[in-house]
């Protein structure tokens, strides 16, 4: 059972069908959830609910199983893993916690756990109000980062320097107009230390409560204040210097967070002190990550994690398509709010040797939403290469050779 597929969570039905299972879809199958034909063509059962509540997902997941026995729940986004995990709980399938289900959905709660376990992670204060937020400064110290605590993209994310940005950041989140997946922030958000390194994303999966990084992707970021993902670059994990101490870490950060089966999306930052976690999701990493890390390993991130969560064997991995896997998302944050005629030299990138697909997300003469995260990302490339040095040249070429004309 698939509740919700969503970005990554859509390579689940065409995991589960080279598995050999047998599909149920919940979802409301609107916007964000809308199902592609090529997505549909490979499920064998899907249930429409008007909305993602526990009470009708619930009912829904109840009569599946009356009618054929569920063997295994998972969440097609971050914004369904809290009911997926009541599910998983009352059908009797192994899955989360319920009540880890929702630490690890919101961000104080899980930087609380980690903090009382003694596992490295930021300091933070939660606040309410804009005095609380702008007061949060003068405990965490500056810089700091406010950010909603339970969304999504860097939506609300932002670095403050002083009590004004603190106060300008809870405002913008505060009045977030614009939903993803049906939901908005809310008023809580949490200020937090800043971390200064290089920043990462770990892409595996927990069976039988163990952690197995498969690929660590490094993130490219756009200028702060704000942390607009501007593009990735996927390597297996053991190809990345310092994957043993991110290993050992993420298998604190899991067992201390309840993940025991299914995918996970850790953020962290390599800090003097080590890998400190950003946060993790008890789910596959969206902007294409779950399809390069198996372009870089050869194993499918979907059907080893559906595996692990229905208790059957991993299946073997293929040989890799590629070394180093990437993508160049086309941002132009000085137009943001505004509209644009043309990307200059979209054709040509096209043409360069090892860019693979793209896709435009924003045509010319819509507006860009004045908001520095994925909504505002124009449109993106993928790529490979055959090692770490050539996909940063890449990347780089992709960067200098669009151009995005008012």
């Amino acid at each position: 059972m698939i509740v919700a597929p969503a970005s990554s969570g859509q390579l689940y039905p065409q995991a589960a069908r080279r598995l050999g299972m047998r599909t149920t879809v919940i979802t409301t199958g609107r916007d964000v959830y809308a199902l592609p034909e090529n997505v549909r063509a490979l499920i064998d059962d899907i249930r429409l609910v008007s909305t993602l509540s526990l009470p009708e997902v619930r009912a829904t997941a109840r009569r599946v199983h009356r009618e054929r026995p569920v063997q295994a729940v998972v969440a097609g986004d971050e914004f369904a893993v809290p009911v997926t995990a009541a599910i998983a709980a009352e059908l009797g399938v192994d899955g989360l916690d319920p009540a880890d289900a929702q630490v690890v959905r919101d961000k104080s709660a899980m930087r609380a756990r980690l903090h009382s376990a003694g596992v490295r992670a930021p300091a933070f204060v939660v606040a309410s109000s804009e005095e609380e937020a702008a007061d949060a400064g003068e405990k965490v110290g500056y810089p700091c980062v406010i950010k909603p605590s339970g969304m999504v993209g860097t939506i609300g994310v932002r670095r403050a320097d002083g009590r004004r940005d603190l106060i300008d950041g809870y405002r913008r989140i505060a009045s977030e107009t614009l939903p993803l997946a049906e939901q908005l922030p809310d008023s809580t958000v949490v200020v937090e230390q800043y971390l200064r390194g290089q920043e990462f994303s770990a892409e595996g999966y927990v069976r039988h409560g163990q952690a197995t990084i498969l690929a660590i992707t490094e993130k490219r970021l756009g200028p702060e204040p704000y942390f607009q993902q501007q593009g990735h670059i996927v390597r297996p994990a053991t190809e990345v210097p310092g994957h043993e101490a991110v290993a050992d870490y993420m298998d604190q950060v899991t067992k201390t967070l309840g993940l025991r089966t299914g995918a996970f999306h850790a953020e962290y930052r390599v800090t003097d002190d080590g890998p400190t976690l950003i946060e993790i999701g008890a789910r596959m990493a969206g902007d294409h990550i779950a399809e390069m890390v198996e372009t870089v390993t050869g194993l499918s991130l979907a059907e080893a994690s559906l595996a692990a969560s229905a208790g059957v064997p991993c299946p073997a991995p293929a040989t890799p398509a590629a070394a180093v896997a990437g993508i160049h998302f086309v941002t132009e944050p000085s137009l943001a709010g505004r509209r644009y005629t043309e990307l200059r030299g979209w054709d040509e990138a096209l043409r360069i040797r090892g860019v693979r697909g793209a896709e435009i997300s924003i045509p010319a003469g819509q507006p860009i939403p004045d908001r520095q995260d994925l909504r505002s990302r124009i449109g993106h490339l993928m790529f490979t290469a055959d090692g770490y040095t050539d996909a940063v040249r890449l990347r780089q070429a992709l960067l200098e050779r669009i151009s995005v004309v008012v």
